[in-house]
């Protein structure tokens, strides 16, 4: 199998997914404009996040969490959550779920997104 390396521009998520040959995980890349949000959700996986830009809330069941660049997040599975930037610039992350998450999950967020789910 050779390596698959692809940019986030021009592509939707997940940026990387089943059909390029994933055995295990699908990874996502968001970008939430300054006051945007994940919608408030909960999914049966756990999933991981890694904060490259920006800052704002993690929400998890009521309690606010800080987040900002650089940060490595894990959301448990089960768990109602929601990423919030409550920054003035955009606020990115990659996001990592198991391969499992693409039979459950009805829409992906855009790359550049407001209100979808991940």
């Amino acid at each position: 199998m050779e390596p698959v390396i692809k940019n986030f521009e021009g592509t939707s998520n997940p940026v990387l997914g089943p059909d390029d040959g994933v055995p295990n995980y699908v990874m996502l890349y968001v970008q939430h404009p300054a006051g945007g949000s994940s919608a408030q959700h909960t999914h049966e996986w756990e999933h991981q996040a890694f904060i490259t830009e920006g800052a704002g809330v993690l929400w998890v069941e009521g309690t606010e969490y800080p987040i900002k660049k650089g940060d490595c997040v894990l959301v448990p599975p089960g768990c109602e959550h929601q990423f919030r930037n409550t920054g003035s610039v955009l606020m990115c992350r990659v996001t990592i779920n198991p391969l499992s998450s693409v039979q459950m999950q009805k829409s992906w967020p855009r790359i550049a997104d407001v209100d979808n789910r991940d």
